[in-house]
C-alpha cells in the first residue's frame, strides 16, 4: 500500500479519533473517582461534536484550512457545502441526543452502571467502548471532511436522497422520544405496568431507534459523494479500501442497536416487566420489532 494514500485522511483521522479517546479517559478519570455515570451521554455527545468540528477546521494543518496555506488575515476558510451539511446535521443530533440523555440519567440514573461504576477497570472498558461508537458512528463525516474542498463534486442526486433519509430519521427520533416523554407523564406511577402503543410506537416498537440507524444510513450516502472524486483525483487521497471503510458507520450502528445493546437490552426488561400484562404481548406480537409497518389485525 503506497503510504501516500494515508497522507490526506491519516492526518485528519488520527488527531481526531486521538482526541475522541482522550475525551473518554478524561471523563472516565473524573467519573470513576465520582462513581457517577451521570456525564456518560454527555461525554459521548460532546466527542461527536469536538471531533466533527476538528475534522472540519483541522486546526493543526495550515494548508487544508486555507485557500493557498498564506496567512489566515488575509484568506477566508474553504469549505465545500457537503462538508458543512455534513458537519452541522452531525452537530444537531450529536447536540439533541446528548442533551436528551443527560436530563433523562439526571433523573432518572442509568441502571447499566449501578454496579460497573464502583470497579474503574470494567468502568474504563465501557467509556472506550464509547469511544469507537463514535469513531465508527461518523466516521464518513471525519472522512468526507479530510478531502480538500477543491476535490469535492457538485452537490447532486445522491446527496440529496442523503440528506432526506438523514431528515427523516432525525424526525422519526425526535417525534418518537418526545411521544413516548409525553405518555410516560401521563401515564405516572403506571409506567412500570404500562407500555406506549400509539403513535409510531403503533408502527414499530422501537421508533426512536430506526430513526438512528436510518439517519446514520443517509449520512453515510451523503458524505460518499465525495469519495469517488477523491479516488479519481491525480494526487492520491484515498484508497479504494478506505472508501469502503467508511460503510461500515450505518452497518455498525444497525447491528449495535438490533443485536447488541439497544433493542436486545430493552426487549429483554419489557418482557421481564410487563409479563403478566396479555395487551403488551399482543401488541408485540402485531407490531413490528423495528422496520415501521401497519400493525397486523385479528392477533390473538
Amino acid at each position: 500500500m503506497d503510504p501516500s494514500y494515508f497522507t490526506q485522511i491519516g492526518k485528519v483521522l488520527v488527531p481526531t479519533l486521538l482526541a475522541d479517546f482522550g475525551i473518554q479517559i478524561t471523563c472516565w478519570s473524573i467519573s470513576a473517582f465520582l462513581q457517577t455515570e451521570k456525564f456518560y451521554d454527555l461525554a459521548g455527545s460532546t466527542s461527536f461534536i469536538l471531533c466533527t468540528f476538528l475534522s472540519l477546521y483541522k486546526p493543526w494543518d495550515e494548508n487544508s484550512i486555507w485557500a493557498d496555506g498564506k496567512s489566515p488575515s488575509a484568506h477566508l476558510r474553504v469549505i465545500h457545502p457537503r462538508q458543512i451539511i455534513a458537519s452541522g446535521t452531525t452537530f444537531v443530533w450529536a447536540a439533541y441526543l446528548g442533551l436528551f440523555l443527560f436530563s433523562r440519567a439526571l433523573k432518572h440514573g442509568d441502571k447499566r452502571f449501578d454496579k460497573i461504576k464502583k470497579v474503574p477497570g470494567l468502568f474504563l472498558v465501557y467509556w472506550l467502548v464509547q469511544g469507537i461508537w463514535v469513531a465508527l458512528t461518523a466516521l464518513p463525516v471525519y472522512m468526507t471532511n479530510s478531502i480538500p474542498a477543491s476535490v469535492h463534486p457538485d452537490l447532486g442526486l445522491q446527496d440529496y436522497f442523503g440528506i432526506a433519509l438523514w431528515g427523516t430519521g432525525f424526525a422519526f427520533e425526535l417525534i418518537a422520544n418526545y411521544q413516548k416523554q409525553k405518555w410516560r407523564k401521563e401515564i405516572g406511577r403506571d409506567y412500570k405496568r404500562s407500555f406506549i402503543s400509539t403513535g409510531l410506537w403503533s408502527l414499530t416498537r422501537h421508533p426512536n431507534y430506526f430513526g438512528e440507524c436510518l439517519l446514520w444510513f443517509g449520512s453515510y450516502l451523503f458524505c460518499s459523494s465525495a469519495f469517488s472524486a477523491a479516488l479519481e483525483s491525480p494526487a492520491p487521497i484515498m484508497s479504494h479500501w478506505m472508501s469502503r471503510l467508511a460503510v461500515f458507520s450505518p452497518m455498525f450502528v444497525t447491528i449495535l442497536i438490533t443485536r447488541v445493546s439497544g433493542i436486545p437490552l430493552l426487549e429483554r426488561e419489557n418482557d421481564r416487566r410487563l409479563k403478566d400484562v396479555v395487551a403488551y404481548w399482543k401488541y408485540k406480537k402485531a407490531t413490528s420489532m423495528f422496520v415501521p409497518t401497519l400493525p397486523r389485525r385479528n392477533v390473538e
